[in-house]
């Protein structure tokens, strides 16, 4: 992806949603957050996100979030030039509180609907395709999304619990989300598929673009080696595998020069990884071939199996 293009998903992802809120907040502060600055904030505020949203709409970036905050800006503008006193207050006093519970709401009622949960958007554009096609996929984002919720309302809570103390409405509540927050996205995943062990993969691509999950870097030692499978039958494609230095990673395409070549069709790796079909049979039977280094061929029961 070029690095433009990197910058401006990294801004529509993680910044722009929020570039109205934090001008909100700015002009709330300026106005020590008198009834007149958070109306004028709140109409700032409001047209920042239209304004927003009409620039994510163009590049295809539009999320569920930017719904919710918009909402939440037109709410409290029709409060208050609506003449409706206690919306007014509210946002006077309760502005975190508020943002955090708009943030939880966005989270769960598309959650408790049964629709698409806010999550997808981020996981679509952090995850390769072929993960996004396992069932999996859509169980890890649900679990993902009930544990962004409770921190959000456990954030909204924080505010409200002392909410003139910026400890409580802007420290404790950032800290939350920055640290248990975003970092899930890396550790959360793994640990929901240890407790949860996911049934084998029902074609070849996930199956063999899944081999790093379960790579048993004790049993390859230090063996450096590059697996290309050329996979055939109803879903044919090419993919390879690096082992070296202890990691391993998984590639679509053609590796330059692969230590060991597979050809196969797509059933019988399937079989063969199942345990429903002897590997050393079937290549002697030539459901399969091989080309290369045979050796490595021997070990990948050892590589590719989960550490004892």
């Amino acid at each position: 992806m070029p690095f433009g293009r990197r910058i401006a998903r990294i801004f529509f992802m993680h910044i722009g949603s929020f570039v109205a809120v934090i001008v909100y907040f700015y002009l709330c502060e300026q106005a020590t957050y008198s009834l007149e600055g958070v109306r004028t904030a709140l109409l700032t505020g409001l047209i920042a996100m239209g304004g927003y949203m009409g620039l994510a709409y163009s590049q295809g970036e539009l999320k569920q979030f930017d719904f919710g905050l918009l909402a939440m800006f037109a709410v409290g503008t029709l409060g208050a030039y609506g003449g409706v006193a206690p919306v007014l207050v509210l946002f006077q006093y309760y502005s975190a509180a508020i943002l955090f519970l708009t943030l939880g709401l966005v989270a769960l009622v598309p959650l408790l609907l049964g629709r698409e949960t806010f999550t997808l958007y981020y996981a679509r554009r952090q995850t390769p395709l072929w993960q996004q096609k396992l069932p999996e996929f859509a169980a890890i984002n649900r679990a993902m999304t009930v544990y962004w919720t409770l921190l959000f309302f456990v954030s909204a809570g924080l505010c409200l619990w002392s909410p003139q103390d910026w400890r409580f409405t802007a420290l404790y509540p950032n800290l939350l989300i920055f640290v248990a927050g975003i970092p899930a996205t890396l550790w959360f995943p793994p640990l929901y598929l240890r407790l949860f062990p996911p049934d084998p993969p029902q074609t070849a691509e996930p199956l063999i673009m899944g081999l790093p999950f379960v790579f048993n870097r004790k049993a390859a030692g230090g063996a450096h080696a590059t697996i290309q499978f050329h996979v055939s039958g109803s879903e044919e494609g090419s993919y390879y595998v690096r082992v070296a230095r202890g990691k391993c990673e998984s590639f679509t395409g053609v590796a330059t020069v692969p230590d060991l070549a597979v050809y196969t069709p797509d059933s019988v790796w399937l079989r063969i990884a199942r345990g429903e079909l002897d590997g050393a049979q079937a290549l002697q039977d030539g459901l399969y071939r091989v080309e290369g280094d045979f050796s490595i061929l021997t070990k990948l029961g050892e590589w590719f199996s989960r550490p004892r």
